[in-house]
């Protein structure tokens, strides 16, 4: 997730994120992070079995 992505959420004057810009800043920490799992497992070495003669 770049910055200019978070230069859109709102926060309040309590500090605090609207509900729906904390939604949407979870979807988007779940999207990453999905995409960085499937990264993860594209690039992981299969474990090659030894052969049991």
């Amino acid at each position: 997730m770049s910055p200019i992505d978070l230069s859109s959420l709102k926060w309040g004057e309590d500090g605090e994120l609207s509900h729906n810009d904390n939604l949407t800043l979870v979807e988007r920490l779940m999207r990453v992070e999905e995409e960085s799992k499937r990264s993860d497992l594209n690039s992981s070495p299969i474990p090659q079995r030894e052969s049991a003669d």
